[in-house]
């Protein structure tokens, strides 16, 4: 069975002198309030996201007190997903406001799970919708026209370096695959003066049942995805043909490059091998969620760049890599020294979003959606 650990958010009661010397049938105290309605919110035990603890008291208060929040959480993806789509599946209402990541929609709306949320967002919050950016919006938010989620926050794959280290070796942030995997290769193994550390050129998690097709997909789609998502980059949209042939064995290739240069236990461990190196200093290069900048880990010496690109391309047609042309990569960037370089930025799960669980009634669909 699954097994769920239910965190009660702080209760925000209303209350009076709770002291007094008179005898208790005659003291006058205020009555606490109580709450009409419990919003039943169920998500992941992730540490990194906060949103229940910053969403809950403030929601709790907004309703002075008469709406509690009771969050269940999980401990994987997995059991996340599979009971979202259960109860989706099965019209159980089990839980009024679901957080998770918005990959399980497609699993979800064809079953009517998730509430549709286009009248009340244009209706109340049309402004900050339109402040979201449309990829968020119009694809990762929306199925067939419907809102059907709320964003929290954008998950983009960014590249994480340590700027000292790269400045003492006199190394620029690396533009393509080719140049991370260089750096890493001169830096590896190396004692930084300043630190007194041996460096590891790169630090990637990639403990299986983790982020490793994210990793892969970052590289492979800098090669594989040319004119935007509309196109694919894994699956080609016209005929959903697999775009692998030689990207994929690049993909490959490279890998093999960075876990040559990179953490001794990648293999062993998830997100805690990327910024934890990184925060050590024992760390030059890594790949990561955009929001870990916030966290600061080493002030003044962290840097944050797009995921690297590629110079080369898929050729959909011959399956063969071909160097990268104005023509062929129409948003890529043009350097004096190595030309066009395309870059893919991906949005990896598609960060954290909300739904309102379809399986309800309307009274909590419209309290949920508040």
């Amino acid at each position: 069975g699954t097994f769920y650990r239910t965190v009660f958010l702080p209760n925000l009661f209303i209350m009076a002198n709770t002291t007094c010397d008179c005898p208790a049938p005659s003291c006058n105290t205020t009555t606490p309030v109580l709450p009409e309605a419990v919003i039943k919110v169920f998500t992941i035990d992730f540490k990194e996201s906060d949103i229940t603890e910053l969403m809950g008291p403030r929601f709790e208060e907004y309703k002075n007190g008469k709406v509690k929040i009771d969050v269940s959480v999980v401990s994987g993806f997995d059991t996340l997903f599979s009971e979202i789509e259960n109860d989706a599946r099965l019209g159980l209402g089990l839980f009024d406001v679901f957080i998770t990541p918005p990959t399980i929609m497609g699993s979800v709306a064809p079953y009517n799970g998730f509430t549709d949320l286009t009248a009340y967002i244009q209706e109340n919050y049309l402004e900050e919708w339109l402040d979201i950016f449309p990829g968020y919006r119009e694809i990762i938010a929306s199925y067939n026209g419907k809102i059907l989620m709320t964003p929290f926050d954008g998950d983009l794959l960014h590249l994480f370096y340590n700027k000292e280290i790269l400045d003492y070796y006199n190394f620029d942030s690396p533009r393509t695959w080719q140049e991370y995997n260089d750096i890493a290769e001169q830096v590896h193994g190396k004692i930084f003066p300043a630190t007194n550390k041996t460096l590891m050129g790169s630090c990637i998690g990639r403990l299986p049942q983790c982020a490793g097709p994210y990793w892969a997909m970052q590289v492979l789609s800098s090669m594989t995805q040319t004119k935007g998502s509309s196109e694919g980059s894994l699956f080609d949209t016209k005929d959903m043909s697999p775009l692998t042939n030689d990207a994929l064995v690049e993909t490959l290739k490279i890998f093999e490059k960075q876990f040559k240069y990179g953490h001794p236990t990648e293999l062993e461990g998830c997100l805690k091998i990327n910024m934890p190196a990184m925060k050590d200093e024992e760390c030059v290069l890594t790949l990561n969620w955009g929001n870990s900048f916030l966290r600061n880990l080493i002030p003044g010496k962290l840097g944050i760049d797009r995921a690297p690109g590629s110079q080369k391309v898929l050729d959909r047609e011959t399956g063969k890599l071909v160097t990268c042309t104005k023509e062929l990569c129409p948003n890529a960037v043009y350097y004096d020294d190595i030309g066009f370089v395309n870059y893919a930025p991906y949005a990896a799960f598609g960060g954290w979003s909300g739904a309102v669980n379809g399986n309800i009634s309307d009274e909590k669909k419209k309290l949920a959606m508040e």
